[in-house]
């Protein structure tokens, strides 16, 4: 009886933890690919739902609602699946949460939690935003009460993770034009930013972080996915904050410029910054993004959807699978596509964390012509301080390459270095944190 016992205890934990170490572990053959993984019949479609509350543009009390899609949870063995919220656009003047629909359903077919919102809508466009009559601190109060709500429509799904099965560890935002920017905004602008340039905003409509619901839960946006968006000032995006991006955009859009302009391309409105400057900013800080662009493309529709769904699934997939690269595709055609080694953490949350700094040899060791870097760091490096650095040199002592130079969790970390465009010889590479530096030495042989 007692042997009966073990092994029905032994087979459900094993189950158990099956579950756990794929709702930890996303890179799943066959799941969140190209190909579908659910039948329309498996996937759920809820909507309706309050996710929060506050006043109009015209200053009437307004109820805020979601929809939502996910596999059905019998159909489903996973107990914890990505999040994806995606955003409406239509100028912050109509525009609803169900024009994201079928984007919803195509991605909850391949496995994730979709949804979408209505957000707060309305500015003083003087009837139409192209003739310039319209209000530009008008538009920026628009965009200010969209990432409110944005944010409260991620705190509510913070909050309620479990009766949806959202792994709040991968939680991305998505949308098109208006809904592009807020995305790109509630990514990247902080309160400071937004007082920084805006200072009255917060006094006539709240802060960004506490309005429209009282969830309090905290979040992190882990990937953004841009169709024709942009951001107020691409000196948002820092270092530590850089999550993989992935844009879409038409070099001649006079709605949300490719480069520096204005909205609308009236200079009375706000100025913004597109897909190409946010793609020059990336390119400065080596952080993970793929900008999918068309020469004289205008705003929006310059792509079949058909295209953009399959350029966001394979995004998504790579990042899921620790693939991070700097992909540049003009016009359907690749002219960069760089692997970027950044680093990854190895240790799960049921793991020790480590007791003391280590600097391991990499392996494999001779290499061609990539290696893997691993390293520990038992406890938080001091903000103000110089965080860690992994760097590379060659054997006269230039430095060739940094693989790391930014404030990490306690945890063990693996980077790939790829010495593809370097000859074959010896080189070194050096550890540098708050009073720890390590030096060790590998060999490239082609």
């Amino acid at each position: 009886m007692k042997n009966i016992q073990l092994f029905i205890y032994t087979a459900l934990l094993f189950l158990l933890l099956q579950n756990i170490s794929h709702s930890q572990n996303y890179c799943i053959p066959g799941r969140f690919d190209t190909n579908y993984y659910f039948s329309p019949l498996q996937i759920d479609t809820l909507g309706g739902i309050t996710y929060g509350r506050n006043t109009s543009y015209l200053g009437d009390s307004l109820d805020l609602k979601l929809i939502i899609a996910y596999p059905k949870f019998l159909q489903d063995p996973l107990l914890k699946r990505p999040f994806i919220l995606l955003i409406h656009g239509g100028g912050f003047m109509n525009g609803s949460m169900y024009d994201m629909k079928p984007l919803m359903i195509d991605l909850a077919m391949r496995g994730y939690v979709c949804a979408s919102i209505d957000y707060r809508l309305g500015w003083e466009t003087g009837n139409d935003p192209y003739h310039c009559t319209g209000t530009g601190y008008s538009l920026v109060q628009a965009i200010y009460r969209a990432m409110q709500d944005s944010k409260a429509a991620f705190r509510f799904f913070s909050a309620n993770a479990s009766i949806y099965r959202i792994d709040t560890a991968y939680m991305f935002s998505g949308g098109i034009s208006s809904g592009a920017v807020i995305g790109l905004h509630i990514a990247y602008a902080t309160q400071a930013n937004i007082n920084a340039i805006y200072p009255n905003l917060v006094n006539e409509l709240g802060r960004l972080d506490s309005a429209s619901n009282t969830y309090r839960n905290r979040f992190r946006i882990k990937c953004v996915l841009s169709s024709s968006g942009g951001i107020f000032d691409t000196s948002f995006i820092k270092q530590n904050d850089a999550v993989a991006t992935l844009m879409f955009h038409g070099t001649a859009d006079s709605t949300v410029p490719y480069m520096t302009g204005y909205a609308y391309n009236c200079p009375n409105y706000i100025q913004t910054e597109g897909s190409g400057e946010i793609t020059k900013r990336f390119r400065t800080l080596i952080k993970p993004f793929e900008l999918d662009y068309v020469p004289g493309g205008g705003h929006e529709n310059f792509y079949p959807l058909e295209y953009i769904q399959r350029r966001t699934v394979l995004f998504l997939k790579r990042y899921l699978c620790n693939d991070f690269r700097q992909v540049i595709i003009e016009n359907y055609t690749t002219i960069l596509d760089t692997n970027l080694g950044l680093i990854i953490p190895v240790i799960t949350e049921n793991e020790s964390l480590p007791e003391e700094y280590v600097l391991f040899q990499n392996y494999p060791n001779p290499f061609n012509p990539s290696t893997k870097i691993r390293f520990d760091i038992p406890t938080l490096t001091k903000e103000g301080q110089g965080g860690v650095s992994l760097k590379v040199y060659d054997i006269t002592g230039r430095e060739i390459q940094t693989l790391v130079n930014e404030k990490l969790n306690p945890g063990i970390y693996e980077v790939t270095f790829d010495g593809n465009n370097l000859s074959s010889g010896v080189y070194f590479y050096r550890l540098t944190t708050d009073g720890y530096s390590e030096t060790k030495k590998m060999i490239l042989m082609k």
